[in-house]
């Protein structure tokens, strides 16, 4: 069964692949949800950002947001890593919080962060599956193209794809030296001078 925290992320991949809960849904909620945890990122104490708040010469810290948006509900957030702190307006979807009296920071929250546009974008790939085996058929003068649904699925997806978070990868070639085993050129000396003899051999 689906975590309740994952409701209302649940509820934004429906929206986006087109597949209201209900007896005709294509994807379970558990299906959705493991969906999504394969992209899932855990996170801990992330320090959020302050936006103070002036009224007359009075400063206040109420509103503080996260630069990562998407999260699931259960998160904590934090006041100097020691005390809990909760909000009086919650919108982890968009990574915002309001506190109704003034709360100084840093304010740190941790938490699962999932991305609903890979998510759907994943789901929509493999719905598309479903048609790989259809064919055209054309019977008295109608023509039937099912292949056009794959088309119009990849389209969406390609849509979600540009709009999923951006990920980075470390590569190491294996071609290259490493900095430290590099030859230098100069007149300094290099390693091969201090394992050489000195007399040329």
């Amino acid at each position: 069964m689906a975590r309740s925290t994952m409701a209302a992320l649940i509820a934004r991949v429906r929206l986006l692949i087109n597949d209201p809960s209900g007896a005709s849904q294509v994807w379970a909620d558990d299906d959705i949800q493991d969906v999504m945890d394969e992209s899932r990122v855990d996170v801990r104490n992330q320090a959020l950002k302050a936006t103070p708040t002036f009224s007359g010469s009075t400063i206040e810290y109420l509103d503080y947001f996260s630069s990562l948006a998407g999260w699931e509900d259960g998160y904590v957030l934090k006041q100097y890593l020691i005390t809990t702190v909760t909000p009086s307006v919650l919108e982890p979807i968009a990574g915002h919080w309001q506190f109704a009296d003034s709360t100084l920071p840093p304010v740190y929250i941790s938490g699962s962060l999932h991305d609903v546009y890979r998510a759907a974008a994943d789901l929509l790939e493999r719905q598309s599956t479903q048609w790989m085996l259809r064919y055209n058929v054309t019977v008295d003068g109608q023509n039937m193209q099912r292949s056009m649904v794959i088309d119009n699925i990849q389209k969406i997806v390609k849509q979600y794809r540009m709009k999923q978070r951006a990920g980075s990868i470390n590569v190491t070639r294996s071609d290259v030296r490493a900095p430290s085993t590099a030859v230098t050129i100069g007149l300094q000396a290099t390693p091969i001078d201090y394992m050489a003899s000195g007399d040329g051999r």
